[in-house]
């Protein structure tokens, strides 16, 4: 520059004004260069995948600026940037993406999808990792993947989402989330709930109170390997959810609603009218006195009124009468957005429910925000709040039951139109069966309702304190209240005055409440480009807090008061037994190392010590060590020249576990009060003392159930990826189960909670991901498919006891199984003299006698089948073409065996499914020979 300014202004002969004149005009081109130099363009483009397909709502953002935009639906985009700046593109599942702009206004993006996801992070328990260094067995399932399913909640979208991940929905009413199981149950009688965490803190409500459309990923620990970072809380598996969080552009506001009917798959085929009657007509000529006497008379005869409405041609089909279509829909508006400081995620939510029954209905008002903040360049600072209000009606008696039993010769009005309340009672055939009309529509008779209230605030705090390690301490803090009343009108089968006098009122309300502080160091660094070592050291406290109580209101005076005013009714009492307040913490140390080495060999180790407060001095320190290890062996140098294999891991891992399952003050015992009559008479309050005896003895030696697992398991990629999964097996065994032992009289209690049961399970899982066909036209197909079984069994039970029948519980079996006599099908009528040695005859159902003796009772009950089903299956197909997508999902438990009491004989005098308390209608079935 200098040797340039000499040559151009200091020339001979030249005079001063006109080096000036020469300065000038060279500044003037150097400005005039720089300015438009720095001059913003407008870029225009598309946005595209490997296929050709536009890639919408992807980020494109100018680097070292907080100017962003994003492309619409069909990929297009546009955004002012400077000549010389480079555009950012990403989006979620591909690759980040950096073009230089070199003063262009026209720039097309093709987005690569990320190698297998194997560099994408996923979170392991109070932090995060790279797929690809994952040694234990873990799922990730994105949130995109949760909503191909429209469902109420969290667990409905997970069904056959995700391989060892159990869901049951066992009950028909609204909004029921179902019973979620990880690898099958470990504890005969405690929780086997998997714990639930949300953005990093341990969750105390319920499945129902999150927003599935909030949720941008779901994590699953399932081995004992990954779990036991959560100690006393992680045997049963962990499932994180983490929510949406803001982003790096311009603000963004998302809609997402749709409108959905819900209606029953089947119903139950029952026996008509008639079929009904030539039923009970012949089970009645198959008494035994029918040859003697042809117009014998039995509880199996057809009654007066059921004779009457044959004749003319009633014919009920109670479930008809109770099913109906139900409606569910959706709305939530979220706003996403923020700069290089500060981001933020607002969303709101409106989710309504009407059931398959009138009647019922769900409504969940959600709203969240999450706010991340950078306040300087080593201190950042979030919160995350979530609130949900719930409001159910529900059915107050189990109206189908009654649909399934009631019998289809009776009139569900009477003739003036009014409800026949107690159909079957008239003729004194089932005293006590309700007409399942009474509790749908506007009947008034017995109505359930219930509110429930949750919100979770998280508040979190990180300090950079150099390079490679950070400080991060997070407060949370959570409440829910459930609030519960059931109305029994005066029009109920319990009121036969049908008077106001007999309209009761239950109301109860419980509050829970907790907050947890965890403080970490995390330290994160790569040695020599080969060795990456990543360490956590974490303190955390939890205090959980619950509080409940009920009461009762008999004799509301008007029907039309239902639930509003709970005073008004004419006697109000406390229900003691319902009532009660606990406290409870727990208080962790924990410490993680997670090891690599040139992305080959990979290590992680794990302990964890924590006290309990519900456990009693001496026993209320556990420590849980766990460690496992991995080889990327698609790394080796003798792997370059398999082309078809893109990656290829083995994978193995051992831990320790607990489930926290005794309740606050369970080692300390109780005291109930009671009256004892000391021989002086019998009037109560006269010759009755009150005093306090022993409830449950106190046992200051219980501790947690334990459960050690061991974990192996392979992953793959091939052919480019286009087919990938996992295969995956594991042991469990869990000891120190809560069980009664028994205890003589005279210690003043049958029985004391001790840790002596023991559970052992192990299983498979297979996942199978694949591209089955892409076109350059923009046309894919996919699949996921997974499947896999679970085989649990009882190890040892109180006293070295074989079987505990009572409970259902046999050493060497499932802890769900089946205990009762084998049915062999029907006796026919090439058998009746071998049945008459049975007392039976032709068209009873055939028993098998075990022990050979001619006689089938007690004794000859066994083990007919269980729950657990021989294995369980997900498939999800989908099919895309540019906009537009079709997804398929189907999922099944495969091989159990279900006991529907419903369809079974539940009571009578004798058993007969005729008369008293029992059945009145039947299955439809082949029942003759």
């Amino acid at each position: 520059m200098k040797i340039f300014l000499q040559r151009t202004l200091i020339r001979p002969g030249k005079s001063h004004r006109s080096i000036i004149k020469r300065l000038v005009g060279i500044l003037s081109f150097m400005c005039l260069t720089l300015a438009a130099s720095s001059q913003n363009i407008t870029v225009r483009g598309k946005i595209l995948n490997e296929a050709g397909t536009a890639v919408s709502n992807a980020s494109v953002s100018i680097k070292g600026a907080s100017t962003g935009t994003t492309s619409d639906e069909n990929g297009n985009y546009s955004l002012s940037a400077p000549q010389n700046a480079t555009l950012v593109f990403s989006s979620v599942g591909f690759a980040s993406l950096e073009v230089p702009v070199n003063n262009r206004t026209s720039i097309d993006a093709v987005l690569k999808a990320q190698n297998s996801d194997l560099d994408q992070v996923v979170v392991i328990g109070y932090g995060t990792q790279r797929k690809a260094d994952v040694t234990g067995a873990t799922i990730t399932v994105k949130g995109e993947t949760l909503n191909e399913i429209k469902a109420p909640n969290l667990f409905n979208q997970l069904q056959g989402r995700a391989a060892g991940v159990d869901i049951v929905n066992n009950s028909s009413q609204i909004g029921a989330g179902g019973e979620i199981r990880i690898r099958g149950n470990r504890s005969i009688t405690g929780n086997n709930n998997p714990l639930v965490v949300v953005d990093g803190m341990v969750y105390g409500g319920s499945v129902n109170d999150i927003n599935p459309d909030n949720i941008a990923s779901v994590d699953v620990l399932k081995d004992a390997s990954s779990t036991a970072i959560y100690g006393s809380r992680g045997s049963n598996g962990v499932i994180i959810v983490t929510t949406k969080r803001g982003v790096n552009q311009k603000p963004v506001t998302g809609y997402n609603g749709y409108v959905g009917i819900v209606e029953a798959i089947g119903k139950y085929d029952l026996f008509n009218g008639e079929e009904y009657a030539k039923f009970k007509e012949e089970a009645r000529r198959g008494q035994p006195g029918f040859l003697t006497n042809p117009n014998i008379t039995s509880p199996y005869s057809l009654t007066p009124i059921e004779q009457t409405n044959l004749a003319a041609g009633v014919n009920t089909d109670w479930q008809d009468l109770l099913l109906t279509t139900g409606l569910r829909t959706s709305h939530d508006l979220n706003v996403r957005g923020g700069n290089e400081r500060t981001q933020y995620f607002f969303g709101i939510g409106y989710y309504r429910e009407t059931g398959i029954m009138s009647d019922q209905s769900l409504n969940r008002f959600s709203f969240s925000v999450n706010i991340d903040h950078k306040v300087s360049e080593r201190i950042k600072v979030g919160f995350t709040s979530l609130n949900t209000l719930l409001r159910s009606n529900r059915l107050g008696t189990n109206a189908y039951g009654a649909a399934t039993r009631i019998g289809p010769l009776y009139k569900p009005y009477n003739d003036d139109g009014a409800l026949n309340l107690q159909p079957a009672s008239q003729q004194g055939v089932d005293f006590n069966q309700f007409n399942p009309l009474t509790s749908i529509g506007n009947n008034d008779i017995i109505k359930a309702f219930s509110r429930r209230y949750q919100f979770q605030h998280n508040f979190y705090g990180e300090l950079k304190i150099l390079k490679d390690l950070k400080f991060r301490t997070t407060f949370g803090y959570g409440w829910s209240q459930t609030f519960n009343s059931n109305y029994t009108g005066p029009n109920n089968v319990f009121n036969t005055n049908l008077t106001t006098a007999g309209a009761n009122l239950n109301q109860s309300n419980a509050e829970g409440w907790q907050y947890t502080i965890n403080n970490s160091f995390e330290y994160n660094r790569t040695f020599n480009e080969r060795h990456k070592l990543q360490a956590l050291v974490l303190q955390e406290i939890q205090q959980n807090y619950f509080q409940s109580q009920r009461i009762n209101g008999q004799g509301v005076p008007a029907d039309y008061i239902q639930d509003y005013n709970l005073n008004l009714a004419n006697t109000l009492i406390a229900e003691p037994n319902s009532a009660g307040y606990s406290k409870s913490a727990v208080i962790g140390y924990m410490g993680r190392a997670i090891y690599s080495f040139d992305d080959k060999y990979l290590l992680t180790a794990t302990l964890r010590t924590d006290g309990a407060s519900v456990l009693a001095p001496g026993n209320q320190w556990v420590t849980y060590p766990a460690v496992s290890v991995g080889w990327n062996i698609d790394r080796e140098g003798f792997m370059k020249d398999i082309t078809s294999i893109n990656s290829l891991k083995l994978r193995a891992g051992w831990g320790i576990s607990s489930n926290a399952g005794i309740n606050p003050y369970t080692t300390l015992g109780s005291l109930t009060a009671n009256f004892y009559n000391f021989g002086q008479g019998s009037t109560v309050g006269v010759n009755y003392a009150n005093g306090y005896v022993l409830n449950t003895s106190p046992n200051p030696e219980l501790t947690w159930e334990k459960t050690k697992g061991l974990n192996f398991g392979i992953d793959f990629g091939l052919f480019n990826n286009r087919l990938s999964g996992s295969i995956e097996y594991y042991k469990t065994n869990t000891t120190d189960i809560l069980l009664q032992r028994n205890l003589p009289r005279s210690n003043g209690t049958n029985s004391i909670l001790t840790n002596v049961g023991e559970t052992e399970s192990n299983g498979m899982e297979f996942t199978l991901s694949s591209v089955n066909f892409r076109t350059p036209g923009g046309f894919t197909w996919s699949t996921d498919a997974n499947i896999f079984f679970n085989r649990e069994k009882i190890i040892a039970l109180q006293l070295g006891l074989k079987q505990d029948i009572n409970n259902g519980w046999f050493v060497g079996q499932p802890i769900t199984a089946i205990y009762d006599v084998r049915k062999l099908g029907i006796w026919q009528t090439s058998e009746a003299a071998q049945a008459t040695v049975y007392g039976a005859q032709p068209g009873d159902i055939k028993l098998e006698d075990v022990n050979k003796n001619n006689a089938v009772g007690a004794d000859d009950r066994q083990v007919i089948g269980d729950f657990q089903p021989d294995f369980i299956a997900g498939l999800t197909n989908r099919f895309e073409y540019k906009n537009f997508d079709l997804n398929i999902v189907l999922f099944g438990r495969f091989g159990q065996t279900v006991v529907v009491n419903y369809l079974s004989a539940d009571g009578g005098g004798s058993g007969f499914p005729f008369f008293l308390n029992s059945r009145v209608n039947q299955q439809k079935i082949n029942y003759w020979t």
